[in-house]
């Protein structure tokens, strides 16, 4: 994949689709540092992909040490995160599954509504989809109600000196480190491997809809 003629919106949608794997080993988390010479925007794209779990963490340790003192404002933090974590689907699909399974025994009936509405299809830009519930919330408004209490809880916290010293170590140390680490091989075929499975996704969504039209 050329990550040159990718554009950040793009690689925003493939951050929202793919599954989040377990960070990558220190090891080869911090190997093979140079200065970029050409195609920074390409070597930026490509380790943000690739790295994406390990710079979460990085983002995650920077608020959570940042804020240990402030409990009010943690918990604001975890808010935050929940919310913007619901905008990629497969971990709002899974906390919606997690959620119901736990609801099982206590709320048969919501449950049972719950797996129906999710199984309702609904037609998102131009491609047909599924639409995303959790407990039969849209994605949307969990995510606009989480990042809403997480904000009104960081407000009366008073800890935006403490949130700007947060957002500066955990935007800051990954952008650095992508910026300077040179790809890899294994990032090389990853991506490879991603840019298959985009393709085949595109050609089974192409199949579905003249198999429906027809």
């Amino acid at each position: 994949m050329d990550w040159q003629n990718v554009t950040f919106d793009e690689l925003v949608d493939a951050l929202k689709t793919v599954s989040w794997s377990a960070p990558r080993p220190l090891s080869e988390f911090f190997r093979t540092f140079s200065p970029p010479k050409r195609s920074l925007s390409g070597r930026l794209k490509n380790n943000l992909y690739y790295y994406r779990t390990n710079y979460l963490v990085v983002l995650i340790l920077s608020f959570v040490i940042c804020f240990f003192r402030n409990p009010l404002a943690l918990a604001s933090l975890l808010l935050l995160g929940l919310g913007f974590s619901c905008l990629n689907d497969p971990f709002a699909i899974s906390l919606n599954d997690t959620l119901l399974h736990w609801l099982r025994k206590s709320a048969p009936r919501l449950v049972a509504r719950a797996r129906a509405k999710a199984g309702t299809d609904g037609v998102v830009g131009m491609h047909k989809r599924k639409r995303v519930y959790i407990l039969l919330l849209p994605r949307g408004l969990v995510v606009l109600l989480a990042a809403g209490g997480g904000l009104a809880l960081l407000y009366c916290s008073r800890a935006l000196v403490t949130l700007a010293w947060a957002l500066l170590l955990g935007l800051g140390l990954p952008l650095l480190h992508a910026t300077f680490r040179l790809p890899n091989l294994k990032a090389k075929i990853a991506s490879a491997r991603e840019e298959f499975r985009a393709v085949w996704r595109g050609y089974q969504a192409e199949l579905y809809d003249h198999t429906h039209s027809m």
